[in-house]
């Protein structure tokens, strides 16, 4: 069974729509055994206002999400996992974030689907709308993978989104007693190190002066760590890093607030998020 990891996080937030990825997200927030876990069904609005301009809840859709928790409560009572159950209206990923906020949750988890469309659609909008807004982190789920603990993997780029990731991965590396896995990635075109020796030189020397900094950062925690530097696609290289070793789940760092226009222009996390085979934690930078 994994780790507690509620030294972290101690309120979870699951979006549950129904489908199968979202209840598995729900069952692997189950085993977390949170002190305190509430699933949220939206129905979104009608695109027309009413007479007094407010968007009304079609029945139609009430009814599905009244479903949707049902099957819920269902689920957690089986695994004998304590669940609240809320609904709410509006765009489903600001009434998400609004009601983590409202209940001082401090971890969403979201399903992802499975891994035959682009980055985007894999990705779904609601979860790439979350991430992009929430101040608060999220754990995306893809539908068949599992929450382990033996195996973190951290990419680092150097940015101060990338040292917070760092600091949170080595706390739960801590509580799972977990090793580290820690990749930064030059992302060069192919040819690059011949057609600029000097520079590729350099960039590569600075990338593992990141590692070796986190790794003896590490090893002053009493984590095991190891590390690679490599060169080509970055999310592919997480990836295929993350499927080579087994990792059980990817910590990434990201933006606090950030508009949708910077999250959906093929950025590392979208992609990632897109094409893992395990979950994937994004670490917000805490205002």
């Amino acid at each position: 069974m994994i780790a507690n990891m509620l030294t972290h996080y101690r309120h979870l937030l699951v979006a549950v729509d129904g489908s199968l990825a979202s209840l598995h997200a729900l069952e692997e927030a189950c085993r977390l055994k949170p002190s305190a876990m509430t699933a949220v069904a939206v129905a979104p609005p009608l695109p027309t206002p009413s007479r007094r301009g407010a968007l009304q809840l079609p029945a139609l859709s009430l009814e599905s999400a009244f479903q949707t928790l049902g099957a819920a409560a269902s689920l957690a009572q089986e695994l004998r996992c304590s669940l609240d159950t809320a609904s709410a209206g509006g765009e489903p990923h600001a009434a998400i974030i609004k009601l983590a906020q409202e209940r001082g949750c401090d971890l969403i988890v979201m399903g992802r689907k499975g891994a035959a469309r682009p980055e985007k659609a894999l990705m779904g909008s609601t979860v790439a709308r979350v991430i992009g807004f929430s101040p608060i982190d999220i754990l995306v789920v893809p539908v068949e993978g599992r929450l382990e603990q033996s195996r973190i993997l951290l990419p680092l780029d150097g940015s101060r989104y990338s040292k917070a990731a760092l600091e949170r991965a080595l706390a739960l590396a801590r509580d799972f007693q977990s090793e580290l896995l820690v990749l930064s990635v030059m992302d060069a075109p192919p040819g690059f190190g011949q057609e600029a020796p000097q520079v590729a030189t350099e960039i590569l020397g600075g990338l593992r002066k990141l590692v070796q900094d986190a790794a003896r950062k590490a090893a002053s925690q009493g984590v095991e760590c190891r590390t690679w530097v490599w060169e080509g696609s970055v999310y592919r290289s997480i990836v295929e890093l993350a499927r080579m070793e087994q990792a059980g789940f990817i910590v990434l760092g990201s933006h606090g607030r950030t508009g949708l226009k910077r999250l959906l222009m093929g950025s590392v996390t979208e992609r990632v998020i897109g094409h893992a085979g395990c979950p994937v934690l994004v670490v917000k930078l805490k205002r």
